[in-house]
């Protein structure tokens, strides 16, 4: 799971630390939430230099990197083939 999908978790939790009325529990959140939050950025950043390490062996293994796919730019969203005959200039 990415940062944004554990945000909107803790989000949908719907816990604030400052309406803890507790303050070392209140602490304990805030500091437990920086913690995740930063080894998430931490993992990310593995994950990204981790796939740069394996596109550079298959390199020099004379292999190809892993391709960079690019989603397409048409917004146009043909959803069966009547439709498609339909819209088709004959």
């Amino acid at each position: 799971m990415n940062l944004e999908t554990h945000k909107q978790k803790l989000a949908s939790l719907d816990v604030n630390p400052d309406e803890i009325e507790n303050n070392r529990y209140a602490t304990a959140f805030r500091i437990q939430f920086a913690i995740i939050e930063e080894q998430n950025e931490e993992i990310d950043a593995l994950k990204t230099e981790n796939q740069k390490f394996r596109d550079e062996i298959n390199l020099l293994k004379g292999e190809q990197a892993k391709p960079e796919i690019h989603g397409s730019k048409k917004s146009e969203d043909i959803s069966s083939e009547r439709e498609r005959q339909k819209r088709k200039p004959l």
